[in-house]
């Protein structure tokens, strides 16, 4: 292994390899646990969450209503493995999701955020249905077999020009 030159990706950094050596980045600094980080910097105030209040606005049915408002019941529950009938219901109240599904809406949500963020709503639609080159596959597929965190990387690499 001391002979190895090259670059290996490790927890999101690429790390060059010269002599069995590991380069870091310039400006990458280890943080206590010794992970590299890149670009953090204390601004010389401690930030401290004592509490984290249940807003409604975070609570499922509120969650679902923006997904069903954005996607449509149909393709929502298509997306989230569900019965058609579910987001409706956790909507108006009468079902609430069970955990595994509150996780699979909040990241359903944060894909649309993402999503109408970055495209108009019908580039959104038109991108999710075509095939991406960054992602080698349909966006609304890697969504239903992996989440959403491959998607929204496809999406800053397109703002930032990369298939320009």
């Amino acid at each position: 292994m001391s002979d190895f030159n090259g670059t290996v990706r490790v927890g999101g950094f690429e790390l060059h390899i010269k002599d069995g050596h590991g380069l870091l980045p310039k400006g990458t600094v280890l943080s206590k646990a010794g992970a590299p980080r890149k670009g953090l910097r204390s601004s010389g105030r401690n930030i401290h969450v004592k509490e984290i209040r249940n807003a409604g606005a975070y609570g499922p049915g509120a969650v679902a209503g923006r997904v069903v408002e954005a996607l449509g019941n149909n393709v929502a529950a298509g997306l989230l493995g569900v019965a058609q009938d579910r987001p409706g219901r956790w909507v108006k109240g009468t079902d609430r999701p069970s955990e595994e599904n509150r996780a699979k809406l909040a990241d359903l949500d944060s894909l649309v955020g993402q999503l109408l963020a970055v495209f108009t709503p019908a580039q959104a639609a038109l991108w999710l249905e075509g095939q991406d080159p960054f992602l080698q596959a349909r966006p609304i597929d890697v969504f239903r077999f992996e989440g959403p965190a491959r998607l929204i990387e496809a999406m800053k690499a397109y703002e930032q020009g990369a298939f320009a």
